[in-house]
């Protein structure tokens, strides 16, 4: 059960007690619920935000099963001695599966192990299968791998190869699954990949298109720092965020950093007659968005952004109209979103601004990492 505090935000002012940093003991998370209250310049009410758990492990990837089961990603962005899939089970995150696919160091093979998770995703239509996106820091091993929910077993392994995915640059970001696909962004180089998960045979599409790719020289602002390599260069993370139309008609992709959202028709993406400029052509540009963590499409056809600058999750309307849903300084970079069984959405505070390959060098993450969660 979850208790909810008394207190909390409103508008952009800090309350500081809710801001201490909690101590963490080993694996054990504090099941605690914040409320944030924020105003709005086009909500007449404000929606509640809550510290579902606060945890030692940084995640970035988040879904929720439809018996409440809530499954994170662990990248290997500074824990690289973490497991890299988890579950949250009698307030412990615990590996999932607990096999050898959770025990990867840089001695082990990166083809049946996970070795950096980038996203994990529950289709709604497919509420037994966990998808996980593999990128695999650039050895080889590349993967979406299916467990089966039910079981704790692996179902499949989908291995690209690196006509696929470049070994060294490229970097499988995000997933949805649509019928007998499986569409992913690739961060990396920039490119969406069409996956048939009854075949196994994959397509790379659109990497030569300025579609996929980081808009040059935009970056985000965070606090006021600028993120930066580790060289003192923007970062460029090509295509990432990704959707599907309610009507499942329409594929929606864009950058992190800053640029425009796109979309695409499925059934182009899946006409293999079409040439890649022919298909470029075909996509469209539905205007700016903000640098974004996460984006998920709602069955309404609004999308949520998780806004990385204001520390902000946006409501983005069909015509490009946004509005503010919930702001508060506990959304430290918000990435992926969910929406649980209780129908309010889960998102982590991945801190992916502070990690060193977007700090100049510099770790400044700090635990605890928390799930948060808000009411629509």
């Amino acid at each position: 059960m979850i208790k909810i505090l008394s207190g909390g935000f409103q508008g952009r002012q800090r309350n500081s007690k809710l801001n201490e940093t909690p101590k963490t003991n080993g694996n054990k998370l504090k099941l605690i619920a914040l409320a944030v209250f924020l105003g709005f310049a086009t909500h007449a009410t404000a929606s509640q935000l809550e510290t579902v758990l606060e945890s030692p492990y940084q995640a970035n990837g988040i879904a929720v099963a439809q018996d409440g089961r809530i499954f994170l990603g662990l990248p290997r962005w500074v824990q690289q001695d973490s497991f890299s899939v988890g579950v949250v089970k009698e307030g412990k995150i615990l590996p999932y599966p607990g096999n050898s696919w959770n025990k990867w160091s840089s001695n082990d093979n990166t083809e049946d192990h996970f070795v950096n998770i980038n996203a994990i995703r529950i289709e709604p239509d497919k509420p037994n299968s966990l998808w996980v996106v593999d990128c695999a820091l650039g050895q080889g091993g590349a993967k979406l791998v299916e467990v089966n929910i039910n079981s704790g077993n692996i179902a499949h392994v989908y291995h690209f190869d690196s006509h696929i995915v470049p070994v060294h640059d490229g970097c499988l970001n995000d997933v949805r699954v649509l019928g007998r696909n499986a569409f992913l962004t690739e961060s990396g180089t920039g490119a969406i990949i069409v996956l048939n998960i009854d075949s196994g045979k994959a397509r790379r599409l659109l990497s030569a298109s300025q579609k996929t790719k980081a808009v040059a020289g935009r970056n985000a602002v965070i606090d006021q720092v600028a993120e930066k390599t580790p060289q003192g260069k923007i970062p460029v993370v090509n295509a990432d965020g990704i959707d599907i139309s309610p009507d499942k008609q329409w594929l929606y992709f864009c950058v992190a950093l800053g640029g425009d959202l796109w979309r695409v028709r499925i059934d182009d993406l899946l006409n293999t007659h079409l040439t890649e400029s022919e298909l470029d052509k075909r996509v469209e540009n539905q205007g700016p968005i903000v640098p974004v963590g996460g984006v998920l499409m709602l069955s309404d056809g609004n999308m949520l952004l998780s806004d990385a600058e204001k520390h902000t999750i946006v409501l983005r309307h069909p015509d490009g109209t946004l509005s503010n849903v919930v702001s508060s300084p506990l959304l430290d970079w918000p990435d992926a979103m969910a929406i649980g069984p209780d129908g309010k959405v889960y998102t982590n505070a991945a801190q992916a601004n502070r990690i060193p390959q977007n700090n100049g060098g510099k770790d400044a993450t700090r635990a605890p990492f928390r799930v948060l969660r808000f009411n629509l």
